[in-house]
């Protein structure tokens, strides 16, 4: 009798666990997120190569800055999810499958693609000297030296680590739960602190305190997420509007200096870079929502991108690099020019989305059929 009542709550807390309703809006965050990076990539030679004060420069310079917000809305996506599928149900055991499931699921993508650039960059810059060093490229994985982009896959790597830690503290102390956002926030800022004006850290840019703001403001939401779509539902009139006056104050902070000759102090890039990039989390997420509810077909289109997203991440660089050493504009335009950064854009979102599409129609018949889910489903 009691092993049967056991069994019979058991089955309750797994069906609970797996019954939260997918977040189909974060697809939406994701794609949008996915273009900012690519964005940001494609028009960042043109930030330097032309004049500045130009009004082309000007042009790219906003482009590229108004996208900063790409990394910390990743991050905080991430903490949003990590919360809102574990709250309720996070113990030894699933901490376990945690590590086991996620720190794979980026570990080894992480490998496989920082052997690849270490072998992809010899060849498109040192053809002649292509070479295996298992030594130098070991030297490359603690701080993803092997290629610019792949540092985002170490901090994440880094929070994987802490968040059953944070789990557990928001499930043990109510205080800690409530205060996750400030909390976060504190810590972040005690170490910014203790790296500009005390001692600096060795690859602050790799550290996960460096978000650690963006992924607890994630996790609070992630916590509390139908309340916090109540909040933005309510208060999306001034949350967007807000979102763009801060994004058009960071991106005027380096016009400011191209055009001015004025630098403020860091302190006020990195205020305006995480408020801007917090602000437009949550407006993505509305915006999201809205989408859904109201332009179908586009939501569909950018769901399919949000859930490449991660595919499209790791292999763009490789068709950037390559355009931008085989390719150059076809007069000294400006109307050839911008037609040359819009080709590096284009092609280097459309071929790592088309290829991880026909990657995952060619793995489906490997991957192991799961059982129907009851309604709902994970973030």
């Amino acid at each position: 009798m009691n092993l049967r009542k056991k069994g019979k709550e058991s089955h309750v807390t797994e069906t609970k666990r797996k019954s939260k309703p997918k977040l189909l809006e974060l697809d939406i965050v994701r794609a949008v997120a996915i273009l900012a990076v690519v964005l940001i990539h494609s028009t960042s030679d043109a930030t330097v190569e032309l004049p500045p004060g130009s009004g082309s420069q000007a042009m790219y310079l906003a482009l590229n800055k108004l996208a900063n917000f790409a990394v910390p809305v990743f991050i905080l996506i991430s903490g949003l999810v990590l919360f809102y599928r574990y709250q309720d149900d996070f113990g030894g055991k699933q901490a376990l499958q945690f590590y086991l499931r996620r720190v794979k699921q980026v570990l080894y993508p992480y490998l496989v693609w920082s052997a690849f650039y270490y072998l992809y960059n010899q060849w498109i810059f040192y053809r002649d000297s292509l070479h295996w060093n298992t030594g130098e490229f070991l030297d490359l994985l603690p701080w993803a030296d092997a290629s610019y982009h792949l540092y985002f896959m170490v901090i994440i790597v880094q929070f994987y680590l802490l968040f059953p830690l944070l789990m557990w503290m928001c499930r043990a102390f109510r205080w800690f739960r409530s205060g996750l956002i400030w909390i976060g926030l504190l810590i972040q800022a005690g170490f910014y602190a203790y790296h500009n004006w005390v001692e600096p850290f060795g690859h602050m840019p790799s550290l996960c305190i460096n978000y650690f703001s963006m992924f607890t403001l994630g996790g609070w939401i992630g916590l509390h997420y139908e309340a916090f779509s109540g909040w933005i539902r309510k208060h999306f009139v001034w949350v967007l509007p807000l979102t763009v006056v801060l994004g058009f104050g960071f991106m005027g902070l380096f016009q400011m200096e191209v055009r001015l000759n004025v630098v403020l102090a860091h302190p006020w890039y990195q205020v305006l870079f995480f408020a801007y990039a917090a602000f437009a989390a949550m407006s993505l997420i509305r915006l999201g929502q809205l989408l859904l509810e109201r332009a179908k077909a586009a939501s569909r289109v950018l769901m399919a991108l949000g859930a490449a997203s991660f595919g499209i991440y790791l292999a763009h660089p490789a068709v950037l690099t390559y355009y931008k050493t085989h390719v150059l504009p076809q007069s000294g335009s400006m109307s050839d020019y911008h037609a040359y950064i819009l080709g590096a854009f284009a092609l280097s979102l459309t071929i790592p989305w088309i290829a991880t599409f026909l990657y995952g129609q060619a793995m489906r018949p490997f991957r192991r059929r799961k059982p129907k889910p009851s309604p709902g489903g994970s973030a």
